[in-house]
């Protein structure tokens, strides 16, 4: 689905984060720094290298993705497309 993706502040992570709007049966899923399963409840972890059940280098893609994003929601509505 395509998503409207906002920042707010996290209660969850203490800091402000991406948000995905109206995920139909979903809510609070976020756009965070991450490897695994593990470190997530549906949310999306970026990284820059993928291998089975793994993402490395989250943090790293996190940050451009994160500075991308607030650059461009002070412009315009931001959406993310999920194939």
């Amino acid at each position: 689905g395509r998503y409207e993706v906002v920042i707010t502040y996290s209660n969850r992570f203490k800091k402000p984060l991406p948000l995905l709007l109206n995920v139909p049966g979903y809510a609070g899923i976020r756009i965070h720094p991450g490897n695994n399963a593990g470190h997530t409840e549906g949310c999306l972890l970026p990284g820059m290298e993928y291998k089975p059940d793994m993402v490395l280098h989250s943090r790293a893609a996190f940050a451009k993705l994160f500075e991308k994003i607030k650059l461009a929601t002070k412009k315009e509505k931001v959406f993310i497309e999920i194939k």
